[in-house]
C-alpha cells in the first residue's frame, strides 16, 4: 500500500508517490499548522523539548523533516514506528491516530512542528500504562496495556489495518471516563472530530466489547 513506501528525497527525479499527492491535496491543514511554527517552538522550549525535536513514547527525537511534514511521516519514516498507518491522508478514517498529551490526534494532517506535547503511539502504550500504575518510565513493566490485551482476548482484528487508531481512541476515552457506557463508547468513535473512525472489516461490535473489557481490567 502507499503507506508502506518512503517519500522520495527532494533530489529524486521520479514522479511523486500517491501518498505525496494526497498529502499535497490535504496541504491546507498542514500548512496552516506550520504557519505558527515559531510560536510552537517557544512553547516546546518551555516544556524542555529542544527546538527541532519531538518527544515520542517518552524519548526526545531530533527531526530531520521539513517543518510542514505530517507527523505520521516523521513517526514512520524517521522513527520506524509502524503502529500509526496511512489510510486516507485526509484525517477522515482514523488509521493514523496517535495520542498527543493523552488526546487523539490524526497524525496524517498534523504538521510535526505543531505538536507541543508528548506523543504516544501503539508502541508506547505498555510504558504509558506502567507509568500510570506507579513505576518510573525507565522501570516500566513490559506487560501490554489493558486495551492491547483486551483487543487480543476479544480477538478484535480481522485485517487489523485500522486497529492501532481504534486502540488510541479507547485509551483516550478510558483515561477520561473509567467506566463508559456503550453509548459513550459509540460516541467516542463516531462523533469525535474530524470524522468517525472507520473499520473496513466491520469489527465495531468487537471493538465495543474490547473497550468494556479493558475498562474492567483498568478499574
Amino acid at each position: 500500500m502507499a503507506d508502506e513506501h518512503a517519500r522520495p528525497a527532494e533530489s529524486d527525479p521520479s514522479p511523486p508517490s500517491n501518498r505525496t499527492r494526497i498529502a499535497v491535496g490535504a496541504g491546507a491543514a498542514v500548512v496552516a499548522a506550520a504557519a505558527v511554527a515559531g510560536v510552537v517552538e517557544v512553547v516546546r522550549n518551555s516544556q524542555n523539548i529542544p527546538a527541532g525535536s519531538i518527544r515520542v513514547n517518552g524519548t526526545t527525537h531530533q527531526v530531520q523533516s521539513a517543518p510542514d511534514t505530517p507527523l505520521l511521516y516523521v513517526l514512520r519514516d524517521e522513527m520506524g514506528l509502524r503502529g500509526p498507518k496511512f489510510g486516507c491522508g485526509l484525517g477522515q478514517c482514523g488509521a493514523c491516530a496517535v495520542l498527543v498529551n493523552g488526546r487523539e490526534v490524526r497524525s496524517c494532517i498534523t504538521a510535526w512542528t505543531a505538536v507541543k506535547d508528548d506523543v504516544t503511539t501503539l508502541e508506547g502504550l505498555p510504558a504509558r500504562w506502567a507509568q500510570k500504575k506507579g513505576p518510573a518510565a525507565d522501570q516500566a513493566s513490559p506487560a501490554l496495556h489493558p486495551v492491547q490485551q483486551a483487543w487480543i482476548d476479544q480477538q478484535v482484528p480481522q485485517c487489523g489495518y485500522c486497529q492501532s487508531g481504534m486502540m488510541m481512541v479507547a485509551v483516550d476515552l478510558l483515561e477520561r471516563v473509567p467506566n463508559p457506557t456503550e453509548a459513550q463508547i459509540r460516541d467516542a468513535y463516531t462523533n469525535t472530530p474530524p470524522s468517525p473512525h472507520l473499520c473496513r472489516c466491520g469489527t465495531y461490535m468487537s471493538i465495543i466489547a474490547a473497550v468494556q473489557r479493558a475498562a474492567r481490567a483498568m478499574g
